[in-house]
């Protein structure tokens, strides 16, 4: 065996004195462990290869596999349960987005029907109006007038295979039986 390989054979057997837990494991270990090199690794190492050991630093801890596998298995419930809280405050801020959201469409909708039944009923009124002072005019024409949408609108639903019956007498078609009807 060579030198390096001595001493660390030396320093494994001197850090593996015992077990000790995780939460024990602190800056009073690392003085504890640098005492047990001082007196058993340099008494050594000095007699046999002439060096002095000043430090030792661990890199890696291993751990009993059943042991590794349990802490492995708890940072993995840790992570999941971190994952279904953002999960869930994801899912309820959603939530929250589309109730704001929906509330402004409902909102919006009934501000736009309310300005288009007002437009309506405006529109509405002018059109009153309007057949209310020719009607005052010439009530004759605006009878006339009005005989002329039933016409359309009847002959329009006849084209649609729905059936009229009125006698040519019917005060409905006074307009059609004469033009002298119509008085200027």
């Amino acid at each position: 065996m060579d030198s390096r390989g001595r001493m660390t054979v030396d320093v494994r057997d001197s850090l593996n004195y015992g077990t000790i837990a995780m939460r024990d494991f602190s800056n009073g270990f690392m003085y504890e462990s640098n005492q047990v090199l001082n007196n058993d690794v340099n008494s050594n190492s000095m007699a046999f290869l002439g060096v002095k050991v000043v430090d030792v630093r661990i890199k890696r801890i291993e751990l009993p596999s059943e042991v590794s596998e349990a802490i492995y298995q708890r940072m993995r419930a840790e992570r999941e349960s971190v994952a279904r809280r953002h999960r869930s405050q994801g899912k309820e801020e959603a939530l929250k987005i589309r109730a704001v959201s929906d509330k402004s469409v409902a909102e919006i909708l009934a501000s736009a029907e309310y300005s288009s039944l007002k437009i309506r009923g405006e529109g509405d009124a002018i059109a009153t109006r309007l057949y209310s002072q020719a009607f005052n005019k010439d009530p004759e024409f605006y009878s006339f007038f009005r005989s002329l949408k039933a016409y359309e609108k009847s002959f329009i639903q006849r084209q649609q295979k729905n059936l009229l019956v009125f006698g040519m007498n019917s005060n409905f078609f006074r307009y059609m039986r004469s033009s002298n009807v119509v008085k200027n």
